[in-house]
């Protein structure tokens, strides 16, 4: 009885914090009736658990008569220790390029400076990683902007918590050609296509359309690889490899302006649509200015990548 006593007190604790953490100063506080309602627990374990939060300085509340109680002060670093997991998994792409490496090294730093542990895995394709996303596999995904709304518009349980803003994700994407001669795609050409990657797909697909040609699927990261060995003719892929490696040897055009979606350039953090928590997280502690301003000093080589 005490374990089960104990247990519904700290699941209570969890969802209190969790709610906690999408209010600001000067908000209305749900009544402990509400919460009774909500969390479907007695009224005692409700007010055991905004006693408990209280001691320990996540937040203090004042009444103002009839009009209810109000958020007084709220501390989100603690409530996060109550509402978050302890340690919170996200997952990207390939850090292949400096601004990927910029990006993990700044997020991993901004998790650090919120005193919550992080563990990143990076996923080959947006596909694969906003399954993970959906199936809650992992807490967050890093994709591009045009991925995620792909997603959202074919009802995927997401939300974009987070929008670092244009050529945060990718400068721009290329064709590159194993013909040093050619410079646009032509029947009978074979042409890799990353069925994972959203944005590589729909870009592929646009730039075929009504040509002849021969589709072989290729991973993205591979694209440059399957072009210099010849199993492919031209690819799609992005510029920033080619540059951040220095691979002089691979023949490219640059894509027109109508071809090119803004939003492929935009990195974006998708959380699934439930968990309020990390929402609120991202929304209330996460500065994203702070992971921008890291990922252009390791764009520039000013500081060591870290992840």
């Amino acid at each position: 009885m005490v374990e089960l006593f104990l247990k519904k007190k700290g699941d209570v604790i969890y969802r209190l914090a969790s709610n906690l953490l999408q209010l600001k100063k000067g908000d209305r506080l749900p009544s402990v009736s509400e919460y009774q309602e909500l969390f479907q627990v007695s009224r005692g374990t409700v007010q055991n658990a905004m006693a408990y939060l209280k001691e320990a300085g996540a937040f203090q509340s004042k009444s103002k008569g009839h009009l209810g109680s109000y958020i007084e002060s709220v501390d989100y670093s603690i409530l996060q220790t109550f509402a978050l997991s302890d340690t919170i998994m996200g997952t990207m792409t390939l850090p292949y390029s400096k601004l990927y490496e910029g990006l993990a090294t700044g997020i991993y730093d901004e998790f650090r400076e919120n005193r919550v542990k992080l563990n990143l895995a990076y996923i080959r394709g947006s596909k694969e990683r906003l399954k993970a996303v959906a199936r809650e596999n992992y807490h967050f995904a890093v994709l591009s902007k045009f991925a995620a709304l792909k997603a959202i518009e074919e009802n995927t349980p997401i939300d974009i918590v987070v929008d670092f803003g244009k050529h945060t994700y990718l400068s721009e994407h290329i064709l590159i050609f194993a013909d040093k001669k050619a410079s646009e795609i032509i029947n009978g050409m074979k042409v890799a296509i990353d069925y994972n990657s959203i944005d590589q797909q729909l870009l592929t697909e646009k730039l075929i359309y009504e040509k002849n040609v021969e589709l072989v699927e290729v991973p993205g990261h591979q694209i440059v690889s399957a072009v210099r060995q010849g199993i492919v003719d031209v690819g799609v892929w992005n510029y920033d490899e080619i540059v951040d490696k220095n691979y002089q040897d691979i023949h490219y055009i640059k894509l027109s302006s109508d071809i090119l979606d803004e939003q492929m350039s935009t990195s974006v953090i998708v959380v699934h649509t439930q968990n309020k928590s990390l929402q609120a997280f991202f929304k209330q502690s996460f500065q994203t200015e702070n992971v921008l301003t890291i990922q252009r000093a390791v764009y520039t080589g000013t500081i060591i990548p870290q992840y």
